[in-house]
């Protein structure tokens, strides 16, 4: 996926740490934005807004 198609977490931390994600049809693909050449990984997109709620609201922790 291009490089443009990737967009960084609303909720990256202070000290760079986060995620990008993108968002091809019918799924969405996670990638550690300081390891981008190590791959992604790809859920659903129901999972992904059950994991983004999750933390949100506190039930998982995030380090």
């Amino acid at each position: 996926m291009a490089a443009e198609q990737w967009f960084t977490s609303s909720y990256t931390r202070p000290d760079g740490d986060c995620v990008e994600v993108a968002l091809p049809a019918g799924a969405v693909w996670v990638r550690d934005s300081n390891h981008r050449g190590e791959g992604h990984m790809n859920v659903t997109p129901s999972a992904w807004r059950a994991f983004v709620r999750a933390v949100s609201s506190g039930r998982v922790g995030v380090e």
